[in-house]
């Protein structure tokens, strides 16, 4: 879930209607249609989201962190599972898992451990699959659905964007859909050569 409502509402934009509208139901219309797009991505935004769990799968171990408490939960996570040395695999996570959950953490004065960046750049401990399929080309498409169909080795099956509402209302299938997450990312890894240890997937919504 997003966070609060309270929380949303201080910090939602006021919305414009498209100008060639003039008509009073269709520009309600048109504005609450963007009011719902907002809310829709709100869920991916570290200012409007919030970490729900974490999922690992070392050594073919599949571990669920979970807390109501996200403070708790992010301390956790810092404290007992990243430490230096320890390979971290995810798949998009330098751009998206690793930003959000440190700057989650600055609500509560959490503070990442400091040998986890190197200036601009994220430490060698953490391998982002995505930027290794990229090879240095920005541009290069492939998300972990597409790229683990290319290989073969499965899909994915629910959209990250509604695990929120999955985790609220079918928790075991939220879990199955985090450790299937998991499972490509492995076998995407293995496919590349990538030492599979430790794989992280952080739900966020």
């Amino acid at each position: 879930a997003s966070v609060s409502e309270a929380e949303l509402a201080a910090i939602m934009p006021q919305f414009e209607a498209a100008a060639n509208l003039k008509d009073p139901a269709k520009i309600a219309a048109n504005l609450e249609s963007k009011r719902q797009a907002w809310i829709e991505d709100a869920a991916l935004d570290p200012l409007t989201g919030r970490v729900l769990c974490i999922g690992l799968l070392q050594a073919n171990k599949f571990t669920v962190l979970e807390n109501q408490n996200e403070a708790e939960l992010l301390k956790e996570f810092w404290l007992r599972h990243v430490f230096p040395g320890g390979k971290m695999i995810g798949f998009n996570t330098h751009l998206f898992d690793w930003p959000f959950v440190v700057k989650r953490g600055y609500k509560y004065g959490i503070r990442p451990p400091e040998w986890i960046r190197k200036g601009r750049y994220w430490s060698d401990d953490f391998v982002d699959l995505r930027e290794l399929w990229q090879m240095g080309d920005r541009q290069a498409h492939g998300s972990l659905d597409s790229i683990a169909r290319h290989l073969g080795v499965g899909q994915k099956t629910g959209n990250g964007k509604e695990f929120g509402k999955l985790w609220e209302t079918d928790k075991a299938k939220a879990v199955e859909y985090l450790k299937n997450d998991l499972s490509l990312a492995q076998k995407i890894a293995c496919r590349m050569g990538v030492d599979t240890s430790n794989i992280l997937d952080a739900e966020i919504s």
